[in-house]
């Protein structure tokens, strides 16, 4: 059952992304929530920063901003420049896939340069 008392979103991890446990926030009025490598475990993906974007709750909208980052944040494949309205059923995607080389740690696995991406739920609002 997906009962939540406050509006919320779920991230699920794609076949493609860097493997992570799914992930649910709950929003309340003006609080917004920072995403970056700590949110996504196990392990992460090296092309995520910290913070790398941030998700808040506006009159019943759930929003996202990418924080400046290098690699970027992506919605259905656009990467976003402001801040964007995220729907039931879109794909987010943070980060770049990144090809390995020797300014590569060795330790980096090969999951590990692949982006997050996580299909969006959304429940609440």
């Amino acid at each position: 059952m997906n009962f939540c008392v406050a509006p919320c979103l779920t991230l699920s991890p794609m076949a493609d992304s860097c493997p992570f446990e799914a992930i649910r926030l709950s929003f309340t009025c003006n609080v917004r929530i920072p995403l970056g490598p700590t949110a996504f475990s196990p392990g992460g993906s090296i092309s995520v920063s910290s913070p790398h974007a941030e998700i808040w709750l506006q009159n019943k909208q759930i929003l996202i901003r990418d924080q400046n980052t290098a690699y970027g944040t992506y919605v259905n494949g656009i990467r976003i420049v402001q801040q964007t309205l995220l729907q039931n059923g879109d794909i987010l995607t943070l980060g770049v896939p990144i090809i390995r080389s020797s300014g590569v740690p060795a330790n980096v696995t090969n999951a590990q340069l692949k982006p997050i991406k996580a299909m969006v739920t959304i429940v609440g609002v």
